[in-house]
């Protein structure tokens, strides 16, 4: 059972190369002649006879018997020919007459007959040969087989290169070459254009440039947009030049100073983000935030000791701006720091108390004149109380950064010992700079070893503090009140009014003030009623109109035009609150104001009626072109 299952395995296998045999006989007996019309033209000629072997040059090594020798005998033994042996008698041939056509024509048929034979002979030693496993006569039939297809397709070849009317001499060249495995005799294409390519090429070349470039550009302009979006969140420094004022010839720039193109050139030069890097809890009620570029490196901006930076915060559904004076040097180009006090009713103030390091402010700046760069006298006086310490500060720390040589005469005022800001830096700097004279007031006093003044500022304490006071320049920041009062202190010790430069802290976040019994009195003074018998009329309520936004506002005597207007949505712009940056200015249409700072107001401004929002109070009714 076994071996007739695997006979009749083989016999499927071999059904589909017999079906292709027949497929080709049937070819074979409608394109030629049969065996039987061969040898009626052919009497005596041996079909299956040895075939004469034949070199490349067309000579032959053996003849049959009875052959004539000619080109023509050569071609008429093509029972069992040699397979090439039409071929190299077409060499011979000049060109083909009605005769030689039709007798090549036969002998090509003939061959292709005699092909179709040994593929008969051969599949049928196959047949006979593979139910027996015979692998030597499989072998010779399938060889037999590949010789009668060889046969087959060389008389098919030289039927259609006859009937395409080619030369003897072209169709044996074609054979030659194509039995040498040459190439083909056609011509081929020269190339053209540069490097030999056709327009094809360069049309494609040029669409895939084309794309390639557009996409290049696209990637460009998204990149110049993300920049400009970094530039709008961390802001880029901008060009900035030295003011003529501040220009002295002498200085040489080194890496400590501020040099000729560090100095700002103006205002409120630069807006984005700085992240809180570090904070430094300085008083149980006052605390430092460090402020440093989120990407590292340098502050986007330059500016000089005293000026300040104004904050835009949104701690509730509204928008706030408030301004700190910079309390670090501007040697140190890392980080800049402001100092903040946490005010009882302050809503920027206590915001600001609550962040963390780590996270990022939005900051305007650097904006403000009340500056000292060492430059237009040989000394300085600097007179602060509470947290008007930090211009101070800063100036003092640029001062020393620099070495400095005028002498430097600080005095500071505050309300308690452990209110003292910078306590432990300024002691420090003053044992390391000998030229910094440092003078502290404090009225409650909890230590027995307090080594400064006990209680206020007092012309005597400015007498035996700062020799020579009458011949130096003094700047002074605090509280209106503490102002008003050491201005007078100063007169009488002979200070002129132009060695004198004030900072004051104003606006909605209340200051420090130099004697806390003393503010609590003017804020007692200043809410209590008129008694009866009082003859002074009651202070007039006026009307602010504003005419662009065309809204009025409520105006009382102690608020400021900048105030009603944000009691009435109309927006203003502003900084610094206290009538330095300039930022707020407006035209006056109508109506008088009182101005108690007006620094940032020069002659032109004056002339034309504009005036500080931030400043401006009214006891009429005013209008404003805002």
């Amino acid at each position: 059972m076994k071996l007739s299952h695997t006979v009749a395995r083989r016999r499927r296998l071999w059904r589909p190369l017999q079906l292709f045999a027949v497929n080709v006989l049937l070819t074979a007996s409608a394109l030629g002649q049969s065996a039987d019309e061969h040898a009626s033209h052919h009497p005596g000629a041996e079909p299956d006879g040895p075939a004469p072997t034949e070199n490349i040059s067309g000579n032959t090594s053996a003849r049959p018997q009875g052959s004539t020798g000619s080109p023509m005998g050569e071609m008429q033994h093509m029972g069992a020919p040699p397979r090439r042996e039409l071929y190299p008698s077409l060499m011979e041939l000049r060109d083909f007459t009605p005769d030689t056509r039709a007798e090549l024509e036969r002998l090509a048929r003939d061959r292709m007959t005699s092909g179709t034979s040994l593929m008969a002979s051969g599949l049928d030693k196959l047949n006979a040969a593979a139910p027996q496993n015979n692998l030597a006569v499989m072998e010779q039939a399938a060889a037999q087989m590949r010789q009668g297809v060889l046969q087959f397709e060389s008389g098919i070849a030289s039927l259609h290169a006859i009937a395409s009317g080619q030369a003897p001499r072209e169709i044996a060249l074609d054979w030659f070459k194509q039995n040498m495995d040459l190439l083909p005799s056609a011509e081929v294409e020269t190339p053209h254009g540069i490097f030999g390519l056709s327009a094809f090429h360069y049309s494609m070349m040029f669409v895939l440039v084309a794309v390639s470039a557009a996409l290049l550009w696209l990637n460009f302009r998204k990149m110049q947009r993300a920049q400009v979006l970094v530039a709008r969140l961390a802001g880029p420094p901008e060009p900035v030049a030295l003011p003529e004022e501040a220009v002295q010839p002498a200085t040489q720039a080194t890496p400590s100073t501020l040099s000729q193109g560090e100095l700002p050139s103006r205002s409120n030069a630069w807006t984005g983000l700085l992240r809180v890097v570090r904070i430094f809890e300085e008083t149980p009620k006052v605390r430092t935030l460090r402020l440093a570029h989120p990407s590292g490196g340098d502050l986007p901006f330059r500016h000089l000791p005293g000026q300040f930076v104004t904050f835009t915060v949104r701690p509730i559904d509204s928008t706030i701006k408030r301004s700190y004076t910079i309390a670090s040097s501007p040697t140190r180009r890392e980080y800049c720091e402001v100092t903040v006090k946490r005010e009882e009713h302050g809503t920027v103030s206590s915001f600001l108390h609550n962040v963390h390091e780590g996270d990022t402010l939005q900051v305007t700046g650097p904006s403000g004149n009340f500056t000292f760069i060492g430059e237009g006298a040989n000394n300085i006086v600097l007179i602060s109380g509470g947290v008007g310490i930090t211009p101070m500060m800063s100036v003092v720390r640029y001062l020393t950064d620099r070495s400095w040589p005028g002498d430097i005469f600080f005095v500071f005022a505050c309300r308690a010992d452990q209110d003292v800001i910078y306590r432990t830096e300024l002691e420090y700097l003053q044992q390391r700079y000998p030229n910094l004279h440092l003078t502290i007031t404090a009225n409650d006093i909890s230590r027995t070893d307090w080594p400064y003044v006990r209680g206020s500022i007092t012309k005597e304490v400015l007498a035996q503090a700062i020799p020579h006071l009458a011949t130096r320049r003094v700047h002074l920041c605090g509280p209106p009140s503490m102002m008003t009062a050491l201005k007078s202190m100063l007169a009488e010790l002979g200070v002129p009014a132009e060695q004198i430069k004030t900072e004051i802290f104003i606006g909605r976040e209340r200051p420090v003030a130099l004697s806390r019994d003393a503010e609590a009195e003017a804020q007692v003074d200043a809410a209590k009623p008129p008694s009866p018998g009082d003859d002074a009329p009651a202070p007039s309520v006026a009307v602010a109109t504003f005419a662009r936004s065309k809204r009025t506002a409520v105006l009382p005597p102690t608020k400021t035009l900048l105030e009603a207007s944000e009691d009435v949505g109309v927006n203003i712009e502003y900084s610094c609150r206290v009538g330095t940056c300039g930022v707020c200015k407006v035209k006056l249409l109508s109506g008088a104001v009182s101005m108690e700072v007006q620094e940032a107001l020069d002659a032109s401004d004056k002339q034309n009626n504009v005036i500080l929002a931030c400043q401006a109070k009214a006891t009429a009714d005013v209008t404003v072109d805002a």
